[in-house]
């Protein structure tokens, strides 16, 4: 059974909303979200936002979540500093809440496929291998808040914030970028295939590979 889509979900595809020029077509956080949300969305990218943000929020501590946010977002050390949502866990109780009024408008409930809710338990030990593999590159805190992830939320969760992370820190190392083995490359699209992912979850970050 596929998962309802080729791309990036969830949290991480919402952390994508903010780019460097997010607040050019939004005055807020959540402004910049709702904005996303638009009425042709399929009901299931609302329903993955929801899950991860609920389990984050329940599951892990606040300071985790921030960093967490602050890591895997372009410019995430200013994110919490404008004015907005002061933490991790005020922002999460925010989507969650921009998820329930975009779901209250459809008619019927809708619920979350099999494959769209597999987490991946079984594959905790390789990724948990797989974020200790990049403690020289990403921030120590940053590597626990994703252990921590993998252990209390879903091993899902945490591969895909890896995923999101990695490009991150790639961007914030310019000129010199973090590159990635065609190997390594190899070994995070043969997880992302474990887990189920579309063409375009990993595959996003093969621009990273050494040519």
């Amino acid at each position: 059974m596929d998962r309802s889509t080729e791309f990036t979900f969830g949290i991480p595809w919402v952390m994508s909303f903010f780019h460097q020029d997010w607040t050019l077509d939004a005055s807020t956080e959540a402004e910049a979200v709702a904005g996303q949300f638009v009425e042709e969305l399929e009901p299931e990218a609302v329903l993955l936002v929801r899950r991860d943000a609920r389990l984050l929020h329940d599951v892990l501590p606040a300071g985790h979540v921030t960093v967490l946010w602050e890591g895997c977002v372009e410019g995430g050390g200013r994110f919490f500093h404008r004015g907005g949502p002061t933490d991790g866990a005020t922002w999460m109780r925010q989507l969650i809440g921009l998820c329930d009024v975009w779901l209250a408008r459809l008619p019927d409930p809708v619920t979350l496929s099999e494959a769209d809710r597999y987490e991946g338990r079984e594959l905790a030990g390789r990724v948990r291998a797989a974020v200790d593999g990049f403690d020289d590159v990403l921030d120590r805190e940053l590597v626990r808040a994703l252990t921590e992830c993998v252990d209390r939320c879903t091993p899902d969760l945490a591969f895909r914030l890896l995923l999101r992370a990695l490009p991150i820190r790639s961007d914030s190392l310019s000129p010199h970028y973090l590159r990635l083995s065609r190997e390594r490359y190899t070994q995070l699209a043969e997880l992302g295939a474990a887990f189920r992912y579309g063409e375009y979850v990993v595959g996003d970050i093969e621009y990273l590979v050494d040519a």
